[in-house]
């Protein structure tokens, strides 16, 4: 998988930092993870870090240092966990789905987030689309399968899109191939028309 839509530098430079929220840092983990283009980008990003905290002037350190360094020595090393070789959907902490349209489900995703964030899986059958809406904040997206097409271009599976509030859009689905996306939103979006508020409201991720 290679992606042709990547965060940008001020986005891996937050997350790198861990200075992002959990659900918005959670949707660039998925992009990351399959990207070696954005994976070299942080190393380098952590490599200026070290090279900055090298250039700081020394410290002077507590008398009883050495002494608590070597005691952590022998202290019982905790077991690693083995890393996790799911797919990353099936690692998501998933709520159950919520069925909004024909081929159309919905289903948040249970992490630390703001009280007005929504962090959600949103998954539409090919050919589907979504209301058309506005924007009450930032959108940060990850394609996890499939593809979907708006304004901003086609978007396909490892992709990443970065929405502001000023973005109007209708996400559609391209290919034949279900669209699973996962999503990080800043306040609430914005449907047009009374169906895609009423869709939009039962959701309620």
């Amino acid at each position: 998988m290679s992606p042709h839509h990547h965060p940008s530098e001020d986005i891996l430079t937050g997350y790198s930092a861990g200075a992002l929220e959990p659900g918005f840092g959670l949707v660039v983990a998925a992009h990351v993870e399959v990207c070696a283009h954005c994976r070299a980008r942080i190393g380098a990003f952590e490599a200026i870090s070290g090279a900055a905290l090298k250039a700081l002037p020394r410290a002077d350190v507590g008398e009883n240092a050495l002494a608590n360094v070597m005691a952590r020595l022998d202290a019982p090393v905790e077991p690693v966990a083995a890393r996790d070789v799911r797919p990353f959907i099936e690692r998501l902490p998933l709520k159950p789905k919520k069925w909004i349209a024909p081929g159309v489900w919905v289903a948040g995703v249970d992490t630390p987030r703001a009280p007005t964030d929504r962090v959600y899986l949103l998954s539409v059958a090919s050919g589907g689309l979504t209301a058309r809406h506005d924007h009450s904040g930032v959108e940060f997206c990850t394609v996890l399968s499939g593809a979907y097409r708006d304004e901003l271009g086609v978007f396909a599976a490892g992709d990443f899109a970065a929405a502001e509030n000023e973005l109007n859009h209708q996400p559609i689905v391209e290919g034949d191939e279900t669209c699973v996306c996962l999503f990080a939103t800043e306040g609430r979006l914005k449907p047009q028309g009374l169906l895609g508020r009423i869709a939009f409201a039962y959701a309620n991720v």
